[in-house]
Parts: C-alpha cells; structure tokens; sequence
C-alpha cells in the first residue's frame, strides 16, 4: 500500500481506540496498523498518539508495567441546531434513504439517525413535522440487485494498488459475456449503483462497467499506471453516463418549446448556450456515445444538428430506422376514431 496521509491515519488509531474498552499498546497499534498495509515505527505511533491527545480525549493506562492508551467514543452533547440546519438534516436523511440497498448509503443514513436522536427533543419534533410540509423525488436511482460485496472490496484493493484484474463480464447492450483484463481507476456511484471505470484491454479504450455484471474476477500481479488527472478529464467529456473514444465539438439549434427547456433544465450540458435569429444554440466538447444519440433524439424536430457531420448522419439513420417502421402499407388503410 503507499503512504497514507498522516491525518488519515491518525483517524484509524483513533477510530480503533475508540472501539475498544480494553485499549491498546503502542506496539499493538502499530501491529494492527501493519495488518493493513500502513507500516510505521514505533516512534511514529507514540507521536501520532500526542498529536491525538491534543485535540481528543485520549488517555493512558498502567497495566503490569505496560502503558495501554484508550479513547472515549465519539459523541454529540448537547448541540443544537438552526431551522436551516434541521432541515437540512431532513434533506439528507431523505435523499440518502434511495441509496440504502448500498453499505454507504445504509451506513450514512444510520449517522443521520444518530445525529437526529441525539437532539434536543424540540428540534425531533420539528424535523417529524418536515414529513408532512416537504417531499423529496429523487429521480434516476434503480436499487442496486445481486452485488457480490467480495468484488467490491477486490475492486478497492486493486485502485488502491494499481493492480490489473481479470474478468468475466456480462454486458447488458448485447446479452454476451465476456473475458476481459481491466486496469481499475476509481468506483462510482452512479444511478444508485456501484460502477467501476478503467482502461479495457480487450477493447483497448476506456469502459464503465457495472459491479453487479461481474460474474468471476480475479486480481492479477501486473502492475499499471493511471493516466494524470484522469477523473477530471473523464467527467469533462462524458455527456451522460457512458464515454465515447472521440472528443469533438457538437453544435445544436434548438427551438420552440425545446429551446426554452434547454436553457431552464439543461443548460449545465453546454460549453456554450447563445441566443441567435434562429433559435439556441448549443456547443460542447465531448466524447460522443449512444448517449448522445438518444438525448438528441428526445427533443424530436425541435433540435438540429449543425456539426459534425457524423453526427448528422447517426441521427438521419436513426430516423429513417424509425420511419420505416411505422410505414403503413399501400394495401393496408389507418383507422380515424372520431373522439367525441
């Protein structure tokens, strides 16, 4: 494992302090520490331990000739809180509960609870009555299904030490399942659901893969390296959720009703939104991917597609594909119900 931050690891002796009522020795915590790939000297835990004690209540122990140090447990006394801070309480309660069916997700609304108990009474009662006054709809979150929870913790240790992985994929898009060696950057939450991002070999690009559509996976001893900066780049091009291999400008005129939807809902997906003679529009860099095609799409003949070219054309193939069928024939005749 590389070195981890000071901080962070100074918050795992405390959490493990915290845990415990018989306490631990330095050497105990710096052998605990070892189990996880964190490997210090005995003089660097007593100095991480002085560095605690001053901003938390650690204390120490005789027991038999050995100093033993232990923590009191994380408390929230006597706080209260504004109007504001109740009801934002409330919001996060609310919306982390779509996320439940994830151990974070499950484990923060659990904090939320606690905060919420610990409480003055009133300020309970208070964010009771927030059920009835305010609802929350959060859209586009589908509860993860069948996620094997040893995969995601294979997942975390191989970004963690960039180490390349094998798997046996199975792809929605085309119902096959697939052999792949994947080289893992970062997980995601994305829809309510666990994904991992990384380089695939098998399609020598960058691909998304959802943890639940691993069937087998393994972590193999080769190395690699993760591209500079790539999570800000990953997200700069991605339109939606999926990521395309070229990055290009797409301009887009919008109109009508279209137009207007554009500029109060989605203007975030534009580099550029300018208003002309002609309507809207609208210019961004991006990676282009089915994703794209479908949003396009949505919008019917309220929206052009100006550049580029190739664009144009998957968009004009896909409307003639639709054209086609819903073609009537000649020896066939639409039926009018008239609707009184």
């Amino acid at each position: 494992m590389p070195d981890v931050p000071q901080i962070e690891r100074q918050l795992y002796i405390l959490s493990m302090l915290s845990d415990s009522r018989r306490g631990y020795t330095a050497d105990e915590i710096k052998e605990n520490l070892g189990k996880i790939g964190i490997n210090v000297s005995r003089k660097t835990v007593e100095r991480d331990i002085d560095s605690i004690t001053s901003n938390f209540y650690v204390y120490e122990e005789d027991r038999n000739g050995k100093t033993v140090y232990l923590a009191k447990k994380y408390r929230i006394k006597n706080v209260t809180y504004t109007i504001s801070e109740l009801f934002s309480l409330y919001f996060a309660r609310e919306v982390l509960k779509y996320f439940k069916n994830l151990d974070v997700g499950a484990t923060a609304v659990k904090i939320i609870e606690r905060i919420i108990a610990s409480a003055p009474r009133v300020n309970q009662l208070f964010i009771d009555t927030l059920a009835d006054l305010v609802k929350k709809n959060v859209s586009g979150i589908n509860p993860e299904r069948e996620l094997k929870r040893e995969y995601l913790e294979m997942l975390k240790d191989a970004i963690d030490n960039m180490k390349r992985v094998q798997l046996s994929y199975h792809s929605f898009s085309n119902d096959e399942i697939t052999e792949r060696q994947f080289d893992p950057y970062f997980l995601e939450i994305y829809e309510g659901c666990w994904h991992v991002v990384g380089y695939c070999h098998l399609r020598n690009s960058i691909r998304d893969f959802r943890v639940s559509r691993i069937l087998n996976m393994t972590i193999t001893d080769e190395s690699f390296v993760k591209p500079h900066a790539f999570y800000e780049n990953y997200k700069k091009y991605r339109f939606d959720k999926l990521y395309g291999r070229e990055k290009t400008k797409i301009r887009l005129l919008f109109t009508g009703h279209a137009a207007r939807l554009i500029e109060e809902y989605e203007y975030y997906k534009a580099d550029l939104l300018e208003r002309t003679a002609d309507g809207l529009l609208f210019e961004r860099t991006v990676a282009l991917s089915p994703d794209i095609i479908k949003w396009i799409l949505s919008f019917g003949a309220e929206v052009k597609v100006l550049e580029p070219a190739s664009l144009k054309n998957q968009i004009t193939k896909e409307i003639s594909a639709m054209k086609r069928l819903y073609e009537v024939p000649e020896n066939d005749h639409a039926v009018v119900y008239d609707i009184k």
